[in-house]
């Protein structure tokens, strides 16, 4: 996957470059992995920042995707957007066709 913020401030975030990778483990074990690399924003100095603190923000970041992505594997319905969804109005039904 790629991920890279869009538009005019884009380039004061880090890029990320990873790969997603599910592999047995078991009957009834998979392993869920994201390995990548990422590349921190501001060139010298963001690489500066990057050494002192940016890296770890990023390494909590990619744990947190990578349990999001494992609870919805998982389980689907815990999911963070299928609890967004059961927050929103249930759609009112169509219009049954005029019968002539």
């Amino acid at each position: 996957m790629r991920w890279k913020a869009a538009g005019p401030g884009g380039a004061l975030f880090p890029a990320l470059d990873a790969d997603i990778r599910l592999t047995p483990a078991g009957p009834a074990v998979t392993v869920l992995a994201v390995s990548g690399t990422y590349r921190p924003p501001l060139g010298t100095v963001g690489a500066a920042a990057d050494r002192v603190i940016l890296h770890r923000i990023a390494q909590a970041t990619i744990r947190a995707f990578t349990r999001h992505v494992g609870t919805a594997i998982v389980s689907p319905a815990a999911s963070p957007e299928a609890a967004h969804a059961r927050q929103l109005p249930e759609p009112p039904p169509w219009p049954e066709p005029e019968t002539p």
